[in-house]
């Protein structure tokens, strides 16, 4: 599979590119970043097998002939450049955050219209699926959950995409439903009712607890990222499995093939 990334030059970029040139089967063909126009792949990510150019442009997708593309950039610039490359047929795994419901139907249209597939993820570390998914099951029994999320301090969005859509788990098992409003409180911020708690300190990378109480008792669930090679398993997966999807693709549990 050929495959372009946006957003290389960034933390998670540089990754991407990493695991797919070490990945038998794939490509990587273009390397889209606006801040390094004009440099070498190699400049940034020393040692890597395939030294691209660094365009500004997303039509580089098309032109290198990429058949997927991997995002992780910011909500603005992904927002143009999933548009993009379902609009040309290119399947798409997003990792940035930051996008609106808009912006989900607008990619669920246009990758059915093509035949692709759209996939956005809040996490791509493995474990942390599992965390999400563990939580969603333990919320059918337990009273109730806040939620603690932590990362690294340029992190932009608070609370993280991964906690608000650990909390909309949360309370769609245990309301029935999934219905409610976000909002900003004491406490954290109020995701369908569930406390969510964001820390921004150096020294972090990712890292969530979500907390249950009960009658006499706590349960802890807790998942740790240490490295950003922990996402790396995930995207892979992601792009081996794409193919077989159409349509938007909501969270890697579904690749993964978690129970409903």
């Amino acid at each position: 599979m050929r495959v372009g990334v946006c957003g290389a030059a960034g933390r998670m970029g540089r990754e991407v590119c990493k695991a797919v040139t070490a990945e038998a089967g794939f490509e990587l063909v273009c390397a889209v970043d606006p801040a390094w126009d004009g440099k070498r792949l190699e400049e940034i990510v020393p040692g890597i097998s395939v030294d691209l150019p660094i365009t500004a442009d997303v039509a580089g997708l098309v032109e290198s002939g990429a058949e997927a593309m991997v995002d992780f950039s910011v909500a603005e610039a992904a927002r143009e450049n999933v548009i993009f490359a379902l609009s040309h047929g290119i399947f798409c795994v997003v990792g940035t955050t930051g996008l609106s419901q808009e912006d989900l139907d607008d990619f669920a249209s246009r990758a059915e219209g093509k035949g692709v597939a759209c996939l956005v993820a809040p996490n791509f570390a493995l474990g942390a699926v599992l965390m999400m998914d563990f939580a969603r099951r333990a919320a059918r029994f337990m009273q109730a959950c806040e939620i603690i999320e932590l990362h690294h301090p340029a992190k932009l969005d608070a609370p993280s995409g991964t906690a608000r859509m650990t909390a909309r788990l949360v309370a769609g098992e245990a309301k029935g439903e999934g219905e409610g409003r976000d909002n900003l409180e004491a406490r954290g911020f109020s995701v369908h009712g569930v406390h969510v708690h964001s820390v921004r300190l150096p020294g972090l990378v990712a890292h969530q607890e979500v907390i249950f109480g009960d009658q006499g008792q706590t349960l802890t669930i807790r998942h740790d990222s240490y490295d950003r090679t922990s996402f790396m398993p995930g995207v892979m997966l992601a792009l081996r499995r794409i193919r077989e999807y159409r349509g938007l693709v909501l969270g890697l549990d579904k690749v993964m093939g978690l129970q409903a």
